[in-house]
């Protein structure tokens, strides 16, 4: 038995290893590897908050704003909302360990897509609710009449990622607006938009237009600064609830220990929305180029609305994690096949100049 397990949670204590690549290895890379693997933003931050965060870092002995007051505000104003709608955290990660901090009672079920973002399955397992993962179809797209179908007394929250992680793919929002209405209201509903600022179809829009219309049920929609707005280092993730759901949010610690330096550089980012769409358009086209070499090198390309793109390769998905590593670029390797994060377009042509050596 491992030493001092017994003083663990008892969740803890039979909790299955995770299967998210950053709890399983260090993240940790020279500079001049390519980190296309973390779906992080290599634009950084825009004009206004790279100025925000060169002023914040002058004061780091700063205590921050509790309350977070103008980073709400900010939020606020960009979506239209009352303060009140608003939570943050130190990163949607944090965000998403308040769903199981407030709401989770042992046995409790969980709800997700699979696959999906793991860490709903981590935060599940942390608190000892019984996971129900629902399977994607073949085009890794939701079964919703299967989650619906899955939902019982004893289920507790359920959760879409849209668009998903690490498919890429989204659901119909109208679709999935008539999906959140059937769930019944014993049930939280978590919409995940970590992604949504890169969407460029149409028929994908943000479920915040539930809560302007005051919809009558638990509705979460998770949002965060660290995907299009370049700020994963600095932990800043936010929720969209109404206000009874956001002043229980409050009674997490989580909701309290933003840093003072990541309030100012995201209240700032919130401004930022011309930097936004430049990221979005670039990141548009580079979703098309590289998605159209890969289906000429005779990959299976599943249609992404994100900054990054999995694919199917006519070789062992580990044979080609392991062929760009030798050549100081990184991608992921998640169910059987690969996940390229989309860098900047130098970065993507050396991934793609590899990619047709190994599969030419």
């Amino acid at each position: 038995m491992q030493k001092y397990i017994e003083l663990l949670r008892k969740p803890m204590q039979v909790k299955p290893e995770s299967l998210r690549a950053a709890r399983q290895k260090s993240s940790s890379t020279p500079p001049h590897v390519y980190r296309l693997n973390y779906n992080e933003s290599p634009y950084g931050l825009g004009p206004l908050s790279e100025e925000a965060l060169e002023k914040a870092i002058k004061t780091p002995y700063v205590y921050p704003d509790w309350f977070s007051v103008e980073l709400k505000t900010n939020i606020a104003k960009l979506y239209d909302l009352d303060f009140e709608n608003v939570v943050v955290g130190p990163g949607s990660s944090a965000m998403i360990n308040m769903l199981g901090e407030l709401f989770i009672n042992p046995g409790d079920e969980f709800i997700f897509g699979d696959p999906s973002y793991e860490a709903f399955r981590d935060v599940a397992n942390d608190y000892g609710a019984v996971t129900v993962p629902v399977p994607l179809d073949d085009d890794m797209n939701y079964d919703l009449d299967a989650m619906l179908a899955a939902v019982t007394d004893k289920t507790k929250i359920l959760v879409v990622v849209n668009p998903n992680n690490p498919t890429g793919t989204f659901i119909d929002s109208k679709k999935l607006e008539d999906f959140i209405r059937k769930v019944p209201k014993h049930v939280i509903t978590v919409i995940d938009e970590a992604y949504l600022e890169f969407v460029t179809d149409e028929n994908c829009y943000s479920m915040l237009k539930l809560i302007k219309e005051g919809i009558d049920k638990p509705l979460v929609i998770m949002k965060t600064f660290s995907k299009i707005y370049g700020m994963a280092g600095l932990r800043v993730g936010y929720a969209i609830t109404d206000p009874v759901m956001a002043d229980h949010f409050g009674k997490s610690s989580n909701a309290w220990n933003v840093s003072f330096i990541g309030q100012k550089t995201a209240a700032a980012a919130t401004l930022d929305q011309e930097h936004v769409s430049m990221v979005k358009n670039i990141n548009a086209q580079e979703r098309d180029k590289v998605t159209k070499v890969l289906r000429s090198l005779n990959c299976k390309v599943y249609d992404s609305q994100t900054n990054f793109i999995l694919f199917k390769a006519p070789i062992d998905n580990m044979e080609v994690y392991a062929k760009l590593e030798e050549q100081d670029v990184l991608i992921g390797a998640p169910i059987g096949m690969n996940r390229v994060s989309l860098g900047k377009p130098e970065m993507n042509e050396k991934f793609i100049k590899i990619m047709k050596e190994i599969l030419s």
